[in-house]
């Protein structure tokens, strides 16, 4: 056991720097710790989620005073930059859903904990993302002048959409999911361009890691050569749902919102 899994060792970025490796010095009781049962219980129990290298955005006009664009093109305003993810699994917990009054309105509130495997090594606002679960988000979009209308959050499976008017559309008959999670029509029965019609969906659950509860655990760990290695435990962080979304297509390129048109006081024709 060292301080990396099946998937850090490999992966650039996650290839944490190998361990000091100790002698026996022939203690007789010695009480040893095994942090491989714990790997074990989060690939039993765990869930699939992508971790990414997670770091401030650098177009900022000072380092002291960290003043950043509002429409940055490198994060979109988010003030941090996702890269690099890597797949592994991660022990959820102890979830909390409350309201949060803001000065803008309410906000979700909802936290988990989560314990990763050794050699995931986190810091704050690290961006987790759920791969194999979704949640269910609804809101109004715009109809776009093409075929494609673009969502806040990357489509799994649409429920509901309801045009101005009151017309409801049906998925793989009227429209389908494209690789990027966008609405893609594929009829002649869609909603005119302009209008704003409501929709229901499911998209991946995103966190951000908010508040550390167990890092920068150490002790030795005897390998199959009976020398000790000092090995760095896993941890244990508090995620807090994500907000500040940057959409990504297929090929890395961020996606930009619909564009908004300009409205009069009439209704449209029906």
């Amino acid at each position: 056991m060292t301080s990396h899994n099946r998937n850090t060792k490999r992966q650039p970025g996650w290839n944490k720097t190998e361990p000091k490796v100790i002698k026996d010095l022939g203690y007789t009781k010695r009480v040893g710790f095994r942090p491989e049962e714990f790997d074990r219980l989060i690939d039993q129990h765990g869930v699939k989620v992508r971790v990414y290298v997670s770091t401030y955005c650098p177009r900022v006009k000072s380092i002291d005073g960290a003043e950043h664009e509002i429409d940055c093109p490198l994060c979109g305003g988010t003030g941090f930059i996702d890269v690099k993810p890597i797949c592994t699994r991660a022990l959820l917990q102890n979830q909390t859903l409350e309201k949060l009054g803001n000065v803008e309105g309410f906000v979700d509130g909802n936290t988990t904990m989560a314990t990763f495997p050794i050699g995931i090594e986190l810091q704050y606002f690290t961006l987790i993302e759920l791969v194999d679960h979704t949640e269910i988000f609804f809101q109004r979009v715009v109809r776009s002048d093409t075929d494609i209308d673009k969502l806040k959050y990357h489509a799994k499976r649409v429920n509901a959409i309801i045009d101005y008017v009151g017309n409801s559309y049906e998925e793989g008959s009227n429209f389908k999911i494209d690789p990027s999670g966008h609405i893609l029509w594929i009829g002649s029965n869609r909603p005119a361009e302009n209008t704003i019609y409501s929709i229901h969906y499911e998209a991946a659950v995103q966190f951000r890691t908010t508040r550390a509860i167990h890092t920068n655990r150490f002790s030795q760990v005897k390998d199959e050569k009976g020398n000790y290695t000092q090995v760095r435990f896993q941890e244990e962080w508090v995620l807090t749902k994500e907000f500040l979304v940057r959409r990504m297509d297929v090929n890395g390129q961020e996606i930009l919102q619909n564009n908004i048109p300009t409205y009069s006081d009439e209704l449209p024709e029906e």
